[in-house]
């Protein structure tokens, strides 16, 4: 097994190579950022930039699955180089391919974050908050995306977050989410008050909430 030293000093050379990459897409030096790129893929990740885009999502979390850095760090590490690798295609002009870029990365950091049996690294947070912000600048998310997000919202506490993607999942098949939406205001239902206003709603709102599931089932 690595040490805990030798995995931190790996992280930190790893934000140095981001910082770095970062400096030669604003100075649109784009050349070398494609090749320090997919040398980035290969050295951190044994993979090739071009097998992590057309692999599945399922595929990409067995992998950062498998490493012996562990599940949080490879995962942070696969969902960086996605972005940047989108930030790359979005700068040339491809902005699908900058989509599916950004919509992989945040997949693959909601799955693995989701099974974590407790806590949320700030790390995760704040990169998948990015991911979903770029996503929804770019197009409207889709139900795969809000279904994780609904659960990562509900998992941090952004409940009202969490409302607004349930919302659209029902209005995009009501059937298919209307046990999940009762039984997420019923989760609701069992919290304190104050837990329930700093996720963003009120316990008259949820009540509300489910009355209106339960009118139109």
């Amino acid at each position: 097994m690595y040490s805990r030293d030798y995995i931190k000093r790996m992280i930190e050379q790893f934000g140095e190579f981001l910082l770095a990459l970062k400096q030669l897409l604003t100075e649109n030096r784009l050349e070398e950022a494609r090749a320090r790129l997919d040398a980035a893929f290969r050295e951190a990740l044994g993979i090739t930039p071009e097998f992590a885009r057309q692999a599945s999502e399922d595929a990409l979390s067995l992998l950062v699955s498998m490493g012996r850095v562990g599940d949080l760090d490879r995962a942070l590490m696969l969902a960086d180089l996605l972005t940047a690798d989108g930030d790359w295609h979005a700068l040339v002009g491809d902005d699908q391919t900058a989509t599916q870029n950004y919509t992989k990365a945040a997949h693959v950091l909601m799955d693995v974050l989701l099974r974590q049996p407790f806590g949320t690294a700030q790390e995760y947070t704040q990169r998948i908050d990015a991911l979903l912000d770029k996503l929804e600048h770019m197009a409207e998310l889709e139900p795969p995306t809000l279904a994780r997000a609904f659960a990562y919202y509900e998992r941090t506490g952004r409940f009202a977050d969490a409302e607004d993607a349930l919302w659209f999942l029902l209005q995009h098949d009501a059937s298919a989410w209307r046990e999940a939406a009762i039984a997420f205001y019923l989760r609701l239902l069992l919290l304190r008050d104050h837990e329930l206003l700093l996720g963003g709603l009120s316990r008259q709102e949820v009540l509300e909430a489910l009355q209106a599931l339960e009118v139109s089932s």
